[in-house]
C-alpha cells in the first residue's frame, strides 16, 4: 500500500477537525437523548396526572352543577317553577368537559405507547453512532496519530544533509 502525501499538516488538521466532530456530535447525541427523556416523561407521567385531577375536578363539577340544577328544579317563584336553562347548559357543559378528560386519558395512553415505540426506534438508531463516536472514530484519531507521527519522523529523516557542504 502506498500513500502520496503531500502534507503531513493537512493530517494534523484533520485530526483536529475529527477530534472537534467527535465531541459535537456527542454533545448532539447527549442533548438529544436529554430531550427525548424529557418528552418521554411529559407524556409518560405529567399528562396522565394533569388529566387524573381533571377529571376529579370535572366529577366536582358535575355534581356542583347538578345540584345546583336540582335546586332550581325545586323552586317554586310566583306559582310556577323557572325553565332553569342556565342551570341546565352548566350541567351539560360540566358532563361535556369531564367527558373530554376521561377521552385525553386514552389519548395520552395512546401517545405514551407511539412515543415509547418511537423512543425504542430512535435509540436504536443512536447506539449506532454512539458506537461509532466511542470506538470507531477515536481509533481513527489514534491511527491518525500515528501515522503523522511516523510521517515527521520520516521527514525528519529523509531530509537530505545538507550534501556538498
Amino acid at each position: 500500500m502506498s500513500a502520496n502525501i503531500r502534507s503531513i499538516e493537512a493530517l494534523i488538521e484533520f485530526r483536529a477537525a475529527l477530534i472537534v466532530f467527535i465531541e459535537d456530535a456527542s454533545l448532539a447525541l447527549q442533548t438529544m437523548t436529554m430531550e427525548l427523556h424529557k418528552s418521554y416523561e411529559w407524556i409518560e407521567h405529567e399528562r396522565p396526572y394533569y388529566w387524573k385531577a381533571q377529571i376529579r375536578r370535572g366529577f366536582d363539577q358535575v355534581s356542583q352543577t347538578r345540584a345546583a340544577l336540582e335546586s332550581c328544579r325545586m323552586r317554586i317563584v310566583a306559582g310556577h317553577r323557572p325553565s332553569c336553562m342556565e342551570e341546565k347548559q352548566a350541567y351539560t357543559r360540566a358532563k361535556q368537559r369531564l367527558q373530554h378528560c376521561q377521552d385525553q386519558i386514552k389519548v395520552v395512553k395512546q401517545w405514551a405507547n407511539k412515543v415509547r415505540h418511537e423512543a425504542d426506534e430512535f435509540r436504536g438508531r443512536l447506539a449506532t453512532l454512539q458506537a461509532l463516536l466511542e470506538g470507531d472514530l477515536p481509533k481513527a484519531v489514534a491511527t491518525l496519530e500515528n501515522a503523522i507521527s511516523i510521517l515527521e519522523s520520516y521527514s525528519e529523516t529523509a531530509r537530505p544533509q545538507d550534501f556538498g557542504e
